[in-house]
């Protein structure tokens, strides 16, 4: 396994494989891997030649400054899992190496996927996110990129940039891995106390609850929300950020039950936000 820091190496070793045709998978991350980043790079290996991985907590995407500082890093940890898995290299910069001016005040804006959900919860979280990869496709040129589907709206956004640029890159979606408790795997996970874990199960219970409420017939749509954030407000430890039935492909808000709908939800459990979302089907 090749760890890189610098950019310009990268880029040299990257077109070394290009001129002898190699197929290069890339799955971007910002460390503190868990079995759902171990799935992303499984899912990534089986259809390439050579797997990126690059580990980058990215300034430019925190809104809070205190998101930022709380993040956690566990580099060694994170690189002795990308040996496990046989990852060919593991692109590790510094903020100076993937910003050596500075984060750039450039602006890509995709707003009919980012004015809504976690885009108007984190004014300038898509923006930043985009910048990133950005940068990183053009360092790591890849023919396949995978995201995780927990993160639905930048699986969304991140596939249209590609389209609407005409990056060369095919991007997979990988479903949303989950603890024993039914709990969506986030690095963030790890912040929680234990109270806070404890209630952050009412997440994936208020989505069990949303498909037996489908189930036994229930189609007002107000009256179905208004249920799912009663559970959510049954922990005084919980504090919903929103919750909302969307369309899957233009994740406009819906106005009434449809057959085919994403139940997305930010809620916090104490001061971590977590997020999750689930595609329901009637």
């Amino acid at each position: 396994m090749n760890v890189i820091k610098d950019p310009r190496e990268l880029r040299k070793i990257i077109s070394d494989f290009k001129k002898n045709r190699k197929t290069i998978a890339f799955v971007p991350t910002m460390g503190y891997l868990h079995a759902g980043h171990i799935s992303l790079m499984q899912k990534a290996k089986v259809k390439c030649d050579i797997l990126v991985v690059s580990i980058f907590v990215n300034p430019a995407q925190f809104n809070d400054p205190q998101d930022l500082i709380n993040y956690p890093i566990d580099t060694e940890g994170d690189l002795a899992k990308c040996q496990s898995e046989d990852v060919d290299i593991v692109f590790l910069p510094t903020k100076e190496d993937l910003y050596p001016d500075g984060i750039p005040t450039i602006k890509i804006e995709i707003p009919s996927l980012m004015n809504v959900l976690c885009g108007s919860a984190r004014p300038g979280h898509f923006e930043g996110i985009l910048i990133v990869l950005s940068r990183l496709f053009h360092f790591v040129q890849p023919d396949i990129a995978v995201f995780g589907k927990k993160d639905y709206q930048q699986y969304k956004v991140v596939d249209r940039l590609v389209k609407d640029l005409a990056f060369p890159i095919e991007i997979i979606g990988s479903d949303t891995l989950r603890e024993t408790d039914g709990l969506a795997m986030s690095s963030r996970n790890a912040r929680l106390s234990e109270k806070e874990r404890e209630a952050a199960i009412l997440i994936p219970r208020t989505i069990n609850l949303a498909k037996k409420l489908l189930d036994e017939g229930e189609r007002d749509i107000k009256n179905f929300k208004e249920i799912l954030q009663d559970v959510l407000a049954s922990s005084s430890l919980l504090r919903v950020d929103y919750l909302e039935l969307v369309d899957p492909e233009s994740l406009q808000p819906l106005e009434k039950i449809e057959t085919t709908m994403l139940l997305a939800l930010a809620v916090f459990s104490g001061n971590v936000r977590l997020i999750d979302n689930t595609l329901l089907e009637i």
